[in-house]
């Protein structure tokens, strides 16, 4: 563009206030993605950062030409405006499709200087020097929206959608410069439309920020998800495992111990016989706490009968050794679920009663189970005097007091959740929910 314009005094301090303005607002939208770049190593947020730095360099270069009408100043002008549009384009192609380098590509980044020099050193007329460099910057941008808009994980569909429109309109935008914008029709306007699509660029990216923040969040969750729910399967395996030893070797030791000294109770005077009915008496007691701690590491009722049996069970224990009147409502039948949900449940129950027993002994408690259209709940209440309010409960939790760690342990790994409400004089109660994964009813 060979054309000097000389443009009033007032109009150029008008466009350089302006073009001010936008570079100020471009320079910090760079700084955004370079923040981020950094945090990620996103390789779509490194190329933004390139590609807005390179558009603030634009942006001092044609501040330069208007103050010196220099047209080596135009003809970086031309090649830095065709780069800018190539590099957002590039970094929308990264983004969507991770896309590498191809040899091919540098013929496009050739273009913007060897048209630029055609078109300031060799061309006279406006309209043909102008036309193709517009034509190929409003057809990179308007790609670089298209690419956008297909992009539809989502995930980041909002981001991808705003920075689409944003990218093509801009475009469509570009296509003004030669009627109007280089006329000096757009003056000061021009330069606030592209900072008003410099803003809506930015808003994109942030959505696109505090979308791949939200997705690395729910991944990182899912993966504390599994590893709760592998460390509770690990955990649950060893209580059985020693289960089974206890079982299976402790206890029958014991009884042949005991069948031994019956033998020899039989042929011993009394004096000694006496001290022999003590020590089978002890005996007795060994093998009933053994069995008693058998049972609670691994109840032999939840895997032989099911989650309602085994639950009866272990109310009417607990009431009978405790003294204390607990009754279990729950319907007759319950959706199927997985083991891991079933055993969950039997130990929220387990620990929670042993919580009704530390603190409110004596006090009537109630368990109730049943099932909706979604979810397992159960609650878990007494009536003794209560453990204050929120604060008192977070303490007394924090303080690994009540066991609800590792019942929110247990039933978050199945994605559910446990709740507990307490005040002065009117108990406590537990409730958990879990989701019911299977609608085959037992």
């Amino acid at each position: 563009m060979t054309t000097q314009i000389a443009l009033p005094d007032p109009a150029s301090t008008l466009e350089l206030a302006a073009a001010g303005l936008q570079a100020l607002i471009t320079i910090g939208l760079a700084a955004l993605c370079f923040g981020v770049w950094r945090r990620g190593r996103e390789p779509h947020f490194g190329w933004w950062t390139v590609a807005f730095g390179i558009y603030a360099v634009r942006i001092g270069v044609i501040m330069a030409f208007l103050q010196t009408l220099n047209l080596n100043w135009l003809f970086w002008h031309q090649v830095i405006t065709g780069w800018t549009a190539l590099t957002l384009l590039w970094a929308a192609v990264v983004f969507s499709h991770r896309a590498k380098w191809q040899v091919w590509y540098w013929v496009l980044l050739a273009f913007p200087p060897l048209w630029g020099y055609i078109a300031v050193n060799k061309l006279d007329n406006f309209a043909l020097a102008a036309t193709p460099a517009v034509l190929f910057i409003s057809g990179a941008t308007i790609w670089t929206g298209v690419v956008l808009l297909k992009y539809r994980k989502p995930a980041t569909r909002a981001a991808s959608t705003l920075l689409g429109w944003s990218f093509v309109i801009w475009g469509l935008h570009h296509l003004d410069y030669p009627l109007l914008r280089a006329q000096g029709a757009w003056l000061p306007w021009g330069y606030y439309l592209d900072i008003l699509f410099v803003l809506a660029v930015g808003s994109g990216i942030l959505l696109l920020v505090n979308a791949e923040l939200a997705s690395r969040l729910q991944a990182r969750s899912l993966e504390l998800e599994r590893l709760s729910r592998r460390m509770v399967g690990q955990h649950e395996e060893e209580r059985r495992r020693l289960s089974m030893a206890l079982h299976d070797e402790t206890a029958q030791l014991f009884a042949a111990v005991k069948l031994q000294l019956g033998v020899v109770r039989e042929q011993v005077a009394a004096p000694q016989a006496e001290r022999l009915d003590r020590a089978l008496e002890l005996f007795d007691a060994g093998i009933r706490v053994v069995r008693h701690v058998t049972h609670d590491l691994r109840p032999a009722l939840l895997d032989d009968l099911g989650l309602l049996p085994a639950l009866r069970s272990l109310v009417g224990e607990f009431a009978e050794q405790h003294g204390m009147n607990v009754t279990f409502v729950a319907p007759n039948t319950l959706p199927v679920m997985s083991s891991d949900a079933d055993l969950a449940v039997y130990r929220v129950v387990q620990e929670a009663l042993a919580n009704v027993s530390r603190h409110a002994a004596g006090a009537a408690a109630e368990v109730k189970v049943w099932a909706t259209d979604a979810e397992l709940r159960l609650t878990v209440q007494d009536h003794g005097p209560g453990l204050g309010g929120d604060d008192t409960i977070a303490r007394a939790e924090a303080a690994g007091h009540l066991g609800i760690a590792g019942m929110r342990e247990r039933i978050g790994a199945l994605g559910g959740e446990v709740l507990v409400d307490s005040a002065d004089g009117r108990g406590v109660m537990i409730t958990a929910r879990i989701p019911i994964r299977e609608e085959t009813v037992s």
